[in-house]
């Protein structure tokens, strides 16, 4: 585990279908937009560390079907 990283915090994307959490979840990690993203089928799951006022965070971001 990372001695440097502060705390975890997961987060769960939830909402209608179609409205773009997946993309949102993906430009988020990622940086990238999918114009054809496919609809998730169950869960997706991403990890993202930032650092907020020189203190490092870990995100563990759940994105549901």
């Amino acid at each position: 585990m990372d001695e440097d990283v502060l705390t975890t915090l997961k987060i769960l994307i939830i909402g209608e279908s179609g409205v773009g959490k997946s993309s949102l979840l993906l430009r988020f990690t990622d940086d990238t937009f999918d114009p054809e993203l496919a609809a998730t089928i169950g869960v997706d799951f991403k990890v993202k560390t930032i650092s907020v006022d020189g203190n490092k965070a870990k995100l563990a971001i759940w994105d549901t079907a």
